[in-house]
């Protein structure tokens, strides 16, 4: 940790932001463009008297954190390891360009000492406004677009500095890119896996920076044409991906996106397709076999993979996309609030939770099960389909009610699954998180409380319709209707100490309020 000092009687405005100190371990003569000082990283932003509020820097450079737009930095001799990043101020840019009946200008940002490219792309037509970030030596492609990082292999071809150069010499002949000058190529990214926040530690500063507190997912791009990238804008399906062995063609094939995945929401590469509604929000991208001849799968196929022939309707479509069982390790801190300096120094805890897909049942299963960890018990979640594969109640005829369990202690609660939740997509984002990292910890998840409201006993029909996977998890357990209320950290806290929490108010027609 370094030192912070708040100068809180004594302040100093810059640019209308409050001045605080930080402390380095010994003073640059001069001013270095962008620093890092323990784990953070500052960019000079201007060289103004620091010494009017007392904060007896060691210089007139004011910085501003990358991460915290606005804010001013000045800095002194400290104990924290800091070293200059670069020097000098990048080399910026701007490259005019016109498409079609539109034009725009595009920022080019280059820094020579560190090698790495950005350039910035402003909302134009129907895309949305654009970062990418180059790195030559690390081979760093990213490209940030609405609240996504989306990160990939830098392709061997491109080389980032002779790029950079061009751009510079075009925006220094004020010459812009028109559409017969232009050269466009159409890439499509699948998600690989996700990167917690040990993973982002080893990457490119800038994109650490850039990716702050959004997901940031592993991609493969994949080149296809304008035709084929039209299509898939218009929600169609593409095969995106075609391999061979010497006796076998292996297919991948995305799914339109949902949930209103309607026809053929997913072609099946061996003919004919299915309709993919109401099982994912997102794409699902499946790859599978097909033999160059008939009968059973030859043995140069890769026998991991499915068959495409064997995929018929939405259950066979999720039995090969998601794995059987994946274990995550999840990194626990022992200390709170209110545990000693000496406690908050051991190592943390780590825990093992398990996704288990169940295809042995018509109504295919999700289980999710974490242990008992410090002062939290063991919670098993289990979330079934329907037996035509869809996982919403009123969406088709058949009714699809108590399809959502959680057991803490010896309490099952039973409640039908919320229309925006999708278990595929869970289970599909826990093997992508489990691929890109090996363990996370509590800064790679998102914190949320709820309390579970019970609505009485089950109904002796309601007790019979439940799930095979339920029913054997709560086996002398007591079954209980809820429903789930989202609270505040603080109203948990508040329960978690033996206080009262008042839920949302409901009017009366008197003056009173019911609570």
């Amino acid at each position: 940790m370094y030192s912070r000092l708040h100068i809180l009687l004594f302040l100093l405005y810059l640019k209308n932001a409050a001045l605080d100190v930080f402390h380095e371990t010994t003073a640059f003569p001069g001013c270095c463009y962008e620093k890092e000082v323990g784990t953070e990283r500052y960019v000079l932003v201007s060289e103004e008297d620091t010494t009017t509020a007392h904060n007896d820097c060691d210089s007139n450079c004011v910085y501003e954190k990358k991460t915290a737009p606005l804010s001013r930095y000045c800095f002194k001799a400290g104990n924290d390891p800091f070293h200059c990043r670069a020097e000098q101020e990048p080399i910026r840019s701007i490259l005019p360009i016109i498409e079609g009946n539109e034009s725009f200008v595009q920022e080019i940002i280059f820094q020579k000492e560190t090698g790495v490219l950005v350039l910035k792309v402003p909302p134009h037509k129907d895309y949305t406004e654009s970062v990418y970030v180059f790195e030559e030596k690390s081979g760093t492609s990213l490209v940030k677009t609405g609240d996504v990082c989306q990160l990939a292999d830098l392709p061997t071809h491109f080389n980032v500095s002779a790029s950079a150069e061009r751009f510079e010499s075009q925006a220094t002949m004020n010459q812009g890119n028109n559409e017969s000058e232009k050269v466009t190529s159409f890439v499509l990214k699948t998600r690989d896996s996700r990167l917690g926040s040990r993973r982002r530690a080893e990457l490119v500063a800038d994109v650490q920076d850039l990716c702050n507190n959004v997901p940031l997912v592993k991609t493969k791009d994949l080149l296809v044409n304008e035709t084929e990238f039209e299509k898939f804008k218009k929600g169609e399906v593409i095969f995106v991906e075609r391999k061979s062995s010497r006796r076998c063609l292996m297919h991948k094939s995305c799914s339109t996106w949902g949930p209103a995945a309607c026809g053929y929401g997913w072609d099946n590469p061996a003919g004919g397709g299915l309709s993919f509604h109401e099982v994912s929000a997102g794409s699902i991208c499946v790859t599978c076999n097909m033999n160059f001849t008939a009968g059973p799968l030859n043995q140069g196929c890769n026998r991991t993979l499915c068959n495409c022939t064997e995929i018929t309707d939405k259950n066979s479509l999720v039995d090969c996309s998601i794995k059987s069982q994946v274990n995550s390790t999840i990194e626990i801190e022992r200390w709170n609030d209110t545990t000693t300096r000496q406690q908050q120094q051991q190592e943390p805890i780590l825990i093992t939770q398990s996704m288990v897909y169940n295809r042995n049942y018509e109504r295919r299963s999700i289980t999710i099960s974490s242990p008992a960890h410090k002062d939290i018990g063991a919670l098993d979640v289990v979330m079934h389909a329907h037996e035509d594969g869809w996982w919403h109640n009123g969406i088709y005829g058949g009714g699809l009610q108590n399809n959502q369990m959680m057991k803490l202690g010896t309490s099952c609660f039973i409640s039908t699954l919320k229309t925006n939740v999708f278990p595929v997509d869970i289970a599909y984002g826990i093997q992508i998180i489990k691929k890109g990292n090996d363990v996370t910890r509590a800064d790679d998840e998102v914190d949320a409380h709820a309390v579970l409201r019970d609505l009485g006993p089950l109904t002796a029909a309601e007790d019979t319709g439940l799930h095979e996977d339920i029913r054997s998890r709560c086996l002398g357990s007591n079954l209980k209707r809820n429903i789930e209320t989202p609270i505040t950290k603080i109203q948990s806290n508040d329960l978690k100490n033996g206080k009262i929490i008042f839920m949302d108010s409901v009017p009366s027609r008197s003056s009173c309020q019911l609570q």
